[in-house]
């Protein structure tokens, strides 16, 4: 099971075990409120509006720009990936910074590409495992990368590839998406019920 999954299964199991959906409003301009009734834990509140898709809560706000309505039974079919690539705004950075897996990608990309036959190879590895070790956010891991490319004789080519090491999809983002999705599904559940 990759990481992604791990994230969905656990904010499926922990965060909104009990959530219930309150839907009021209808196509066009539609609030929906998730959460366990009683508490405030994880309640999320979705507003389908246009085009748009407006999210506010206890796990942060954003909002996604679609290119279709705003409709549960437009946004049914979005893998998450797709619905995240719509993103438009975001109360966090945009991407979580993994210094445990940029390792890993550095390790991996240096030996398939052996870019050790650079003439400064080894400076220019040592350049990029500081900047892992010195970044704590994307935009610092990046800051620090920029370094390694002005002063080493790493071209374009090299360190597009490196650019995205450690880039992960933060837990809120998955969680928007997980949300909407067990939205749905408990909606099509109370269907069957009442059919």
């Amino acid at each position: 099971m990759d990481q992604i999954e791990r994230v969905k299964e656990e904010i499926r199991s922990h965060w909104f075990k009990d959530h219930v959906a309150e839907i009021k409003g209808e196509e066009g301009l539609q609030v929906i409120t998730w959460g366990e009734p009683g508490t405030n834990m994880y309640r999320t509140k979705y507003v389908l509006s246009g085009n748009n898709v407006f999210i506010s809560g206890d796990i942060g706000e954003a909002v996604y720009s679609l290119t279709c309505a705003a409709t549960l039974k437009n946004i049914q079919d979005f893998e998450l990936h797709y619905f995240t690539s719509k993103l438009s705004a975001f109360c966090e950075e945009r991407w979580d910074f993994d210094e445990k897996l940029a390792k890993k990608e550095l390790k991996e990309h240096w030996e398939e590409y052996e870019l050790n036959e650079l003439e400064d190879g080894q400076e220019i590895y040592e350049g990029i495992l500081s900047a892992i070790e010195e970044g704590s956010s994307m935009e610092s891991y990046r800051a620090w990368l920029l370094n390694v490319y002005l002063n080493t004789s790493a071209d374009s080519d090299n360190m597009e590839c490196v650019w995205d090491f450690g880039k992960k999809m933060p837990h809120r983002l998955i969680g928007y998406w997980v949300g909407l999705q067990m939205v749905i599904e408990q909606l099509e559940q109370k269907d069957l019920e009442t059919a």
